[in-house]
């Protein structure tokens, strides 16, 4: 990021502590709204009529997001952190507004894409503020509270959220959310009130715009493909072909050559990593659906079944985090195939159980077994992609993490949702649902072997 200090500085001033405490509860407010809605989601579609849009609920928001992260870093740049700050912050806000008043099913999905924009910019904001507002000393520490505020909303958000919606509604879920975000964006803003260093506009400007481009066409391209997928007619098949083409050429421009064909290194690593993210992330969209109507399983009762997987996928990233002490680097290949096959095994387990050829309580080793395969090898994907990339490139990167996991589960979410819409019985559409996920999992973990580091020059 280049939003900086006024030219002439030469130190970074006092950070506030309220600057902290904001960004912690914008972030804490952010994790535990994302956290929530796959678990009201059933009671969402149920309640406005709206399950053929049921995929894309999830679909807008990540696809949003992904157009939001770059816009928000290209804003920051150009126009300083505050600027992008209020921004993210008001179209998250308004998208909570229309969602928790929406009276169709279409006007909360327009909220989602509202909420997408938002968060997606959020969530760029913590990087760019530590980099720039932090000194080195203090970064570190910083990080930690940041990655401490995602943990409690995936250890609790999903079975509180649950219980809302059970108790009273699940519009409380969003309408709660308003006056804590409210009280927590000045806190968060105020302190920013810099003056930054603007780009001169040329190569950086272009480089900015040429990014933005890319990544709005990514979003509508791959919008696109998901609405052709969930149509049964011409115009499906048209957007479907629009959108497969749309995402092969904008990615070109926001993913290293070589991507889609497992180039080694870098492309292939995160290839496995979307892969994950798809089987995993992407079951997740549908699986309190399929408990609700297959299972009979309440909202609580899924809810539950969600927090079990924060806590383990946490686990699991705390276990690998101790062997890669213990034995370094060397042992990142292991543990990703380890890792990879848990989530291909747990995801098989629990589609059997919530299809109903194995009892229920096979569900829950069934999805420890996959979050906790994802925290270890998930996490030691990641490790490679940044051991792959030079420290001039961590900016980058940091984003093609994060646009790679938002198309790859929102292609996922549109896909179950596809099935939902259209196939018939229901249970029929999780069937094959559960299928495309698992086969996910498995084109994951047959591709580790692609890990490798390319040859050098």
């Amino acid at each position: 990021m280049s939003g900086a200090l006024t030219p002439g500085s030469t130190s970074l001033p006092a950070v506030p502590r309220t600057l902290s405490l904001g960004l912690v509860l914008v972030v804490l407010i952010v994790a535990f709204e994302s956290m929530a809605v796959s678990t009201v989601l059933p009671r969402v579609a149920g309640e406005l009529r709206g399950l053929a849009l049921y995929g894309w609920a999830s679909s807008a928001f990540l696809l949003s997001s992904l157009f939001g992260a770059v816009l928000g870093g290209v804003l920051a740049d150009r126009r300083g952190l505050a600027f992008g700050a209020v921004l993210a912050l008001l179209l998250f806000a308004a998208g909570l507004l229309v969602g928790a008043a929406a009276p169709t099913m279409l006007v909360f999905v327009l909220a989602r894409l509202l909420q997408g924009l938002g968060a997606g910019g959020l969530a760029t904001l913590p990087w760019a503020v530590i980099s720039t507002r932090y000194p080195p000393a203090a970064r570190a520490r910083m990080l930690a509270a940041i990655s401490s505020a995602w943990l409690l909303p995936a250890l609790i958000g999903p079975l509180i959220a649950s219980v809302m919606a059970d108790q009273w509604s699940w519009r409380v879920v969003f309408w709660g959310l308003v006056p804590l975000l409210a009280l927590s964006a000045p806190l968060c803003v105020l302190p920013l009130r810099v003056r930054v260093r603007q780009p001169s506009g040329g190569k950086e400007a272009r480089g900015g715009r040429r990014l933005l481009w890319s990544a709005l066409g990514l979003a509508v391209s791959a919008g696109a493909l998901v609405e052709g997928l969930r149509r049964a007619d011409a115009l499906g098949l048209g957007l479907g072909a629009a959108g497969l083409l749309g995402v092969a050429l904008s990615t070109r421009t926001l993913f290293p050559a070589g991507m889609w064909r497992f180039g080694a290194g870098l492309p292939s690593a995160l290839m496995v990593r979307g892969l994950a993210a798809f089987a995993v992330m992407g079951t997740t969209s549908f699986l309190p659906l399929a408990l609700n109507e297959l299972r009979g399983l309440t909202l609580t009762g899924a809810g539950l079944v969600l927090s079990l997987g924060g806590v383990t996928w946490t686990l699991g990233s705390w276990i690998q985090a101790r062997i890669e002490d213990a034995y370094g680097e060397a042992s990142r290949p292991l543990r990703i195939r380890a890792g990879l096959a848990g989530v291909a095994a747990g995801l098989a387990l629990s589609a059997l159980s919530v299809l109903g050829l194995l009892p229920l309580w096979v569900l829950y080793p069934g999805w420890v077994l996959a979050c906790l395969g994802m925290g270890i090898g998930y996490t030691s994907t990641s490790l490679f992609a940044m051991s792959s990339t030079p420290p001039e490139g961590a900016g980058q990167l940091s984003g093609q993490l994060a646009n790679i996991e938002s198309l790859m589960v929102a292609l996922a979410a549109g896909i179950g949702g596809a099935l939902i819409a259209r196939v018939r019985p229901l249970d029929g559409a999780f069937t094959l649902a559960f299928g495309v996920t698992l086969l996910g999992a498995v084109l994951a973990l047959a591709m580790v072997g692609r890990l490798r580091r390319p040859p050098q020059a």
